[in-house]
């Protein structure tokens, strides 16, 4: 396997000046973006344009209110955020993750499904299913619209599924998303959950589902381009990130234990 790291030398210039990332990061040969893993506490300035990034990106599609962006802005749910970076340290796409779960009320999802009881239990007994083996969540995807679209960069918002799980440990990883999206996160290897109804949220324009990641297997179900880059991804990550694995764990886990005790 070749890394982009050895086979494009000309993107250096743009790595050096962020080799201090303490999770790691990336680099696509398509994205061709510096894709960082990172956490408020250890980055604040970044996570600051990372919300300026997706706030503007939700207002742009009608809506805000699912951004929560005063729940979240103070950094405390979110135990990772992936940010792409321009050659000028820009945020141009992200996704934020909220985990590892202790209980299956925690989720955001669980709150998304109060209109469908019914998809709301079964919902709830899909991840206690699961805790003991980890669930983390992925959330506010984002792309600045001015990204070329040969980048295909909203794959690297389906890439954060997978890679959350590796970085942090755990075997799930759970994303809802409504119908249209279906296939980026499919494309990527997670699996739709059939046995939950969708959802009218965040209102009645959509239909939302939920879908999960097993780092175990999803693999086997990614496009073979993605899966070839999500190893390479992967592989980057861990070259880069200053932490051993479990460090990088730890410090995630300790940075957002307080903001997880509720969704």
């Amino acid at each position: 396997m070749v890394s982009t790291l050895d086979a494009c030398p000309e993107l250096s210039a743009v790595l050096a000046p962020r080799s201090d990332r303490p999770f790691g990061y990336y680099v696509d040969r398509i994205f061709g973006y510096v894709v960082t893993v990172g956490t408020p506490r250890s980055d604040p300035s970044l996570w600051r344009r990372f919300l300026d990034g997706a706030r503007a990106s939700y207002a742009r599609h009608g809506v805000d209110a699912a951004l929560e962006f005063d729940r979240i802005a103070d950094g405390r749910s979110t135990t990772l955020f992936f940010c792409a970076l321009d050659d000028a340290g820009h945020p141009v796409a992200g996704a934020r993750v909220q985990g590892p779960y202790e209980r299956p009320d925690q989720t955001h999802a669980d709150q998304e499904w109060i209109p469908v009881p019914a998809g709301r239990a079964a919902l709830r007994e899909l991840v206690a299913a699961r805790l003991t083996d980890g669930v983390v969540e992925l959330k506010t995807g984002w792309v600045d619209p001015a990204v070329p679209r040969d980048r295909r960069l909203a794959d690297m918002i389906g890439f954060s599924g997978p890679l959350a799980g590796t970085v942090l440990g755990v075997r799930h990883t759970l994303v809802t998303a409504g119908d249209h999206a279906l296939g980026l996160w499919e494309h990527a290897g997670a699996v739709l959950v059939d046995e939950v109804p969708p959802t009218p949220y965040p209102d009645a324009r959509y239909r939302t589902r939920a879908l999960f990641w097993d780092r175990t297997t999803y693999a086997d179900r990614a496009l073979p381009d993605h899966r070839r880059r999500i190893a390479v991804a992967s592989e980057h990550v861990r070259r880069t990130a200053l932490r051993a694995p479990d460090r990088a764990r730890a410090a995630a886990a300790a940075h957002s234990s307080a903001g997880q005790r509720t969704p």
